[in-house]
């Protein structure tokens, strides 16, 4: 990405259109992106779901199922643009349910006082001693009077309705995520990792060595440059790779989520395969956790290749934490690249609500600040440091 990012700069383009341009970077490069962007003079498109880049726009444009929307500002401006819209949406849809209502009592009313002058107008006439074939027009009149009032009130009923849908389709629809957790709460009240001594099998700081405790709720963001070993920890944790030296005991059910969650068959459905990981739950009830994550029922039964980057991760993580012996140990590298910030947004909700351990990697600062972490483990050339989290402010290195 940084070569390419160079090449872009050397090309002198007239508009420079980017996409993602800082998924993969750390957050130096993130830093150095963001300042050439900053002093870059031509046009410039930049299609990204990095909130931090994103606030140093001058303008954001979002497509959406409502179409295409600008907003002169930065991110925080659009955010704010979004809250008010939405905000407006919802208070029209109240609006015309009201105006629905009242105009529902209006016509009721006047269909009973036209029926009740029908039946006045019927009894006048039998008590005048009309001629029956008198009351039978009459009663004809009056029956077609009565019809072509409850025709024009059905009319005027759909009137009402479509401005309702039409108010309601201006309103974006958010999917709740809701995370089901199956483990009890006895089962948190312990550690799950014991690192003592240990130093990575390559990579990351040569000279330095790790002791760590991973308590059963503790949260933790791992930060650091590119390179520096943060995959490679994970992978240790996972019990895919073998430290150089020193120990590393896991205690609990682990999931390992790559950046390309490897874990998941491309060829099989993700219901497929939650249903071999999950024999004690009906397919009934697992279709329900995968439709209360916010997938729908017709991807349960297509094939993880098709898809998306959202969708993928939400599946692996259902995988893991549905499974009979679900997850009390989540390690997850880069999660948030190649989502939209709508997928991203999802995926913040549904990782908060997880009340197992997690180790995250991150670049993005804005997504590891939402997920309500403990502590923060970074790693350097000089080693490890873990501190509390938040992180202090002044502190640059996220």
């Amino acid at each position: 990405m940084r070569v390419a990012l160079l090449g872009a700069w050397l090309a002198e383009p007239d508009m420079l259109i980017l996409d993602e341009p800082s998924n993969h970077l750390d957050y130096a490069g993130r830093e150095a992106l963001m300042e050439q962007l900053r002093l870059w003079p031509k046009g410039l498109l930049v299609i990204s779901h990095d909130r931090a880049l994103l606030q140093q726009m001058s303008r954001i444009v979002e497509l959406s199922s409502l179409g295409l929307q600008g907003y002169g500002g930065n991110f925080a401006f659009y955010e704010q643009c979004k809250a008010q819209e939405r905000e407006d949406a919802e208070r029209l849809v109240e609006q015309r349910k009201h105006q629905r209502k009242q105009g529902e009592r209006a016509l009721a009313q006047q269909r009973e006082r036209q029926e009740r002058r029908q039946t006045q107008g019927n009894r006048n006439a039998r008590q005048a001693n009309q001629a029956p074939i008198q009351l039978g027009r009459q009663k004809a009149r009056s029956e077609q009077s009565l019809g072509k009032l409850h025709v024009r009130q059905s009319v005027a009923l759909e009137a009402f309705t479509q401005q309702v849908r039409e108010a309601a389709q201006r309103v974006e629809q958010d999917v709740d995520i809701t995370l089901y957790s199956p483990v009890t709460e006895s089962a948190y009240r312990h550690r799950v990792a014991d690192l003592k001594d240990l130093r990575l099998p390559h990579g990351g700081p040569s000279t330095a060595t790790l002791d760590l405790l991973i308590g059963a709720r503790q949260r933790i963001g791992l930060v650091g440059a590119n390179g520096a070993g943060k995959s490679t920890l994970l992978q240790v944790l996972a019990g895919q790779l073998s430290p150089q030296t020193g120990q590393c005991s896991v205690q609990v059910q682990t999931a390992f989520l790559d950046q390309r969650q490897s874990d998941l068959d491309p060829n099989q459905s993700v219901l497929e395969q939650l249903l071999k990981v999950n024999r004690m739950v009906s397919e009934g009830k697992l279709r329900t956790r995968l439709a209360h994550l916010g997938l729908d029922a017709h991807r349960l039964t297509q094939p993880c290749v098709v898809l998306s980057g959202g969708e993928r991760l939400k599946a692996a993580l259902a995988c893991a934490l549905y499974a009979d012996r679900p997850a009390r140990l989540l390690l997850l590298d880069e999660p948030g690249n190649h989502l939209d910030l709508v997928s991203l947004q999802a995926v913040e909700s549904m990782l908060r609500q997880y009340a197992g351990a997690l180790v995250v990697v991150s670049h993005d600062a804005c997504f590891l600040d939402r997920l309500a972490l403990t502590h923060r483990l970074h790693v350097s050339d000089s080693g490890w440091v873990l501190q509390p989290w938040p992180v202090a402010a002044g502190d640059n290195d996220r």
